[in-house]
């Protein structure tokens, strides 16, 4: 593993969206699993159904899209990083004291950011403009597609 991908990018690979051939291009030039954390999946899974909550996608959809995430994990395509979330916790407590104040960051942010850090990946790939500015602050090279 050397990138993470935040939520944002993620569902684009699930449901499409703007830029999701792109992100899709990018992950199969990586050829390596993608992190895939608890925090990934309820964030992942709670978007799709928001998405049925708005009316963007039909519950069929949404059921699938889902299902696709789950084969994913079992084919090892999505990865369960080995993150300890009290280390998380602790590393978004400290870019929350040491940035928020100029970002404005939330705390998904922090934990995706901390969670990328933690793992000692290299790129990071988000839509969230916020959060890329937090990881570039914190040394990860961002994804721009």
């Amino acid at each position: 593993m050397t990138a993470y991908l935040d939520s944002s990018a993620l569902i684009k690979l699930y449901v499409k969206e703007e830029k999701s051939e792109a992100v899709a291009k990018y992950v199969r030039a990586l050829a390596a699993p993608l992190p895939f954390s608890q925090l990934h999946d309820i964030e992942l899974k709670n978007a799709l159904r928001l998405k049925l909550f708005r009316k963007e996608a039909t519950r069929k959809r949404v059921e699938a899209s889902i299902r696709l995430v789950n084969q994913d994990l079992t084919d090892g395509v999505l990865q369960r990083p080995a993150l300890s979330w009290i280390d998380v916790f602790g590393r978004a407590q400290e870019l929350s004291g040491e940035y928020s104040s100029q970002i404005g960051c939330r705390s998904l942010d922090l934990l995706h950011v901390a969670s990328a850090t933690l793992l000692d990946l290299t790129d990071f790939m988000t839509f969230d403009d916020r959060q890329g500015i937090l990881a570039f602050k914190v040394g990860l090279q961002p994804v721009e597609i």
